[in-house]
C-alpha cells in the first residue's frame, strides 16, 4: 500500500515517514510521496525517510497513491489538501488539529461521509501508553469528575492535545468553555452538563512534556507523556496512531467519531474565542455544530 505525505514543516513528517518506511507499522506499507511547502526541507526529509519522490504540489502527491496523511503543522493548513484527497476518494489521516476553523471541520467530515471516504484526525497523545494505562484505571475510581492537564507550547497549536483526551474520556457533549490567557500560559476551563470539568494549563516556555491528572470518586491517578517512550528512536505514540489509521484503512470504520473529532475543534475554538474576548464563558451553542 503506498502512502502520500501532505506537509514537511512538521517533525511528525520526518516521524511517521520513518515509522512506516521502516516497516514498524506492519509490512506491505510505504510512504511514496512528499509534497512540502518548502521543496529543499521536503527533499531533505524524503532522503531521511527513503520517500521515494518529491513532488510540486499537493495533487501530484496523491497520484497513484491508496491513502493520505495531511500532516502540515498548522490546522489553517489542513483543509484544502484534505479536501482534495476526499475528492480523489483517498482514505485519509489529518493530524491534530483537523482544522482551526469548526466550519471548516464540518464541511470536511461532512464530505467524507458523503463520498464514503474513511477519514481519522487525532492527537497522538490519546494513543500514549501512558494515557492508555490511565483511561484504564478510571473505572476502578468510580465516576471521574474533573481532568486536569498541563502542557507546553501555544494553545493554537497543542491545546488540542488535552481537548482531545478529555473527550476520548468524556465523550462528546461540553456545555461552555472559558480561557484565562496570561503572558506566561493560558487556563482552560471546559464544563460538561453534568458538572464533569476538564482543566487544562497551557504553559508556554515550559518543558516539553505534559501531565495528565484524573480525579474520580474514591481517588486518583496521573499519566506522563515524554516523547523519550521510543522505538527505534521514534516516539511510540506516532506508532500506536498509524496504527489505528492502518486498522481504519483495513476495516473502513474510523475508531472515533465524527462528531467526537468535530466537537474537539469546537472545543479549542470556543477557548481561543474566550481567551481573546475578555476571558468571557463562551457556550457550545455559539460554536457551528455538526
Amino acid at each position: 500500500m503506498n502512502l502520500a505525505i501532505i506537509g514537511a514543516d512538521s517533525t511528525h513528517t520526518e516521524n511517521f515517514a520513518g515509522i512506516i518506511n521502516r516497516g514498524l507499522a506492519g509490512p506491505g506499507l510505504r510512504v511514496t510521496r512528499l509534497w512540502g511547502a518548502n521543496p529543499e526541507q521536503a527533499r531533505a526529509k524524503a532522503l531521511e525517510t527513503g520517500i521515494d519522490e518529491v513532488v510540486d504540489a499537493p495533487e501530484q502527491a496523491m497520484q497513484d497513491v491508496d491513502a493520505v496523511l495531511v500532516l502540515n503543522r498548522w490546522g489553517p493548513d489542513h483543509f484544502a489538501p484534505a479536501m482534495q484527497a476526499v475528492d480523489r476518494g483517498l482514505p485519509l489521516f489529518v493530524d491534530k488539529p483537523l482544522c482551526d476553523d469548526p466550519q471548516e471541520a464540518i464541511a470536511l467530515v461532512q464530505a467524507a461521509a458523503t463520498a464514503g471516504v474513511p477519514l481519522l484526525s487525532a492527537s497522538a497523545v490519546r494513543y500514549d501508553r501512558a494515557v492508555r494505562r490511565l483511561i484504564e484505571r478510571l473505572p476502578d475510581l468510580g465516576r471521574t469528575r474533573s481532568i486536569m492537564f498541563t502542557l507546553p507550547q501555544i494553545w493554537q497549536l497543542y491545546g488540542v492535545h488535552a481537548v482531545d483526551v478529555m473527550h476520548a474520556i468524556f465523550g462528546v457533549g461540553a456545555e461552555d468553555v472559558t480561557s484565562i490567557r496570561g503572558e506566561l500560559a493560558d487556563v482552560v476551563t471546559i464544563r460538561w452538563p453534568d458538572g464533569r470539568l476538564g482543566i487544562a494549563n497551557q504553559a508556554r516556555e515550559a518543558w516539553t512534556g505534559m501531565i495528565c491528572v484524573a480525579l474520580g470518586e474514591t481517588g486518583w491517578t496521573h499519566a506522563d507523556m515524554h516523547l523519550a517512550d521510543t522505538i527505534d528512536g521514534f516516539p511510540r505514540m506516532y506508532l500506536e496512531v498509524i496504527r489505528q489509521f492502518l486498522a481504519m484503512l483495513n476495516t473502513g470504520e474510523p475508531p472515533i467519531s465524527n462528531q467526537e473529532m468535530v466537537d474537539v475543534i469546537r472545543v479549542v475554538a470556543a477557548a481561543e474565542r474566550s481567551a481573546t474576548s475578555d476571558s468571557r464563558r463562551v457556550p457550545l451553542s455559539e460554536m457551528p455544530a455538526l
